[in-house]
């Protein structure tokens, strides 16, 4: 068996980590590397969730299980915790796992109403935001054509049912079961009546127009790509690549829930 490693940068306890991790693996007579990962079988990925999502993105056409041990802070969607990567690994060996499969989601910036592709289509498994960074915005949202909403305030958050734990949690979005294939739409701070984040179909193609608004920013998966101007949208839809995450409990998800955000239900043990 062939694994790939990928460690979180300028971590030097995810380096020492990688070290333990590849003598283990080779005494068991497996297969290491952490420069080509695309004849891996497996990816173990040793960081926090921003890690995993990374290697995830950038390498979404190998359709191979991506396996996160936990050398971050949240460590929501790894599967392990770094004190018990051996036992982790003695799973992996064993194929002791379950794979949970995620949608992505494609974006692209366009110009006017002819929809003129600007630049770079981007990948996203969490989000896309549009923001404005200093002022209040005004944004139009479109889906399938036709006029969903419109939204005064700091911005508008696009998720996947992955992305709903994420900055979406956080600006009053519901939390997806990663089992559900979705969009979720939750406005950032919107001026008025409250505007209740919105799960949509996988299938639908998302618009969101820049109608006001100075230094508006694209951000996929919390990193700033480009700025956004009056009369530039954003088109999201579904990717045509899913990710595996491996985990080693069906219910981990639920269990991730109570752990990470101190949820008061109980799972039985």
């Amino acid at each position: 068996m062939k694994f790939g490693i990928v460690v979180a940068k300028e971590n030097s306890q995810a380096e020492r980590l990688a070290d333990k991790i590849t003598n283990y693996l080779k005494s068991k007579g497996h297969d290491v590397s952490d420069k080509g990962l695309t004849k891996s079988d497996l990816i173990l990925t040793l960081g926090g969730d921003g890690t995993l999502l990374h290697a995830a993105c950038e390498n979404v056409g190998l359709e191979v299980p991506f396996v996160g041990i936990n050398v971050g802070t949240l460590g929501f969607l790894t599967a392990a915790e770094i004190d018990d990567w051996q036992e982790a690994i003695d799973k992996l060996i064993s194929g002791k796992y379950v794979v949970s499969e995620r949608m992505t989601l494609e974006t692209v910036l366009e110009q006017g109403t002819r929809h003129q592709a600007l630049g770079t289509r981007y990948r996203a498994l969490n989000e896309v935001v549009v923001k404005g960074m200093y002022r209040v915005i005004k944004l139009e949202i479109n889906v399938n054509g036709q006029k969903f909403l419109e939204i005064i305030g700091d911005g508008v958050i696009v998720s996947t049912q992955t992305g709903s734990t994420a900055y979406s949690l956080s600006s009053g979005g519901a939390i997806v079961d990663p089992a559900v294939d979705c969009f979720l739409i939750t406005p950032i701070n919107p001026i008025g009546l409250p505007i209740p984040s919105v799960a949509l179909s996988p299938e639908s193609e998302i618009e969101v127009k820049v109608h006001k608004g100075d230094d508006v920013s694209l951000i996929i998966d919390g990193q700033e790509h480009t700025k956004v101007t009056e009369g530039q949208s954003i088109k999201v839809y579904k990717g045509n690549y899913r990710v595996k995450f491996g985990y080693f409990d069906q219910r981990h998800f639920l269990k991730a829930l109570n752990a990470k955000f101190g949820l008061s239900g109980r799972l039985a043990s």
